[in-house]
């Protein structure tokens, strides 16, 4: 996300304005930010990991990519990978009940999906698990809710396994990166 569109407009006029768009936009209080496209290596990534997700989820639980909205108290967002595993919401445009959301940053998008969208994501009562993943190194940001509902956080390189809490798996440092590097 680099520059707004200039007008400001309402949830319900972004939903209808959004549809009739060829590329996509995020939506934030108000702001619409146009998405900017991917690496190669980001991806490969993201397809690493909802193809991970995908054929390892329960059969109750949806997957996506980059394709599905997030609506959240004040905004909407396009995560890499999203898992959901609530029943569906009566709009057919976005999910509103994530238990694992993925992002794979640029450079320009990195500090707000550590910031604004860690807090943002944070605050969703069916979140367990997001990832921050880089596309530069072999390094992931894994922030979980643990038992007790409060946030932790560890950061995990080169090796070991991420466990994604909602899907009943783990995830390798190596299916993250396979064939990126």
């Amino acid at each position: 996300m680099v520059e707004p569109v200039q007008k400001t407009m309402t949830q319900a006029e972004y939903l209808t304005w959004e549809q009739r768009q060829t590329e996509r936009h995020e939506y934030v209080i108000g702001f619409v930010y146009a998405m900017a496209g991917g690496s190669r290596r980001h991806n490969r990534i993201a397809l690493n990991i909802a193809s991970f997700c995908l054929t390892n989820a329960p059969e109750h639980c949806r997957i996506y990519q980059e394709g599905m909205k997030l609506q959240t108290d004040s905004a909407f967002y396009y995560p890499d990978v999203m898992a959901v595993c609530e029943p569906e919401p009566d709009k057919d445009f976005f999910e509103t009940s994530p238990c694992l959301l993925v992002e794979v940053p640029s450079p320009g998008t990195k500090d707000i999906d550590l910031r604004e969208k860690l807090l943002t994501y944070q605050s969703l009562p069916s979140l367990e698990t997001y990832l921050v993943v880089d596309t530069d190194a072999h390094f992931v940001r894994h922030f979980w809710r643990n038992e007790k509902g409060v946030w932790q956080q560890q950061d995990s390189t080169d090796t070991g396994d991420i466990s994604l809490a909602c899907l009943g798996t783990t995830l390798s440092m190596t299916q993250i990166y396979q064939n990126v590097f």
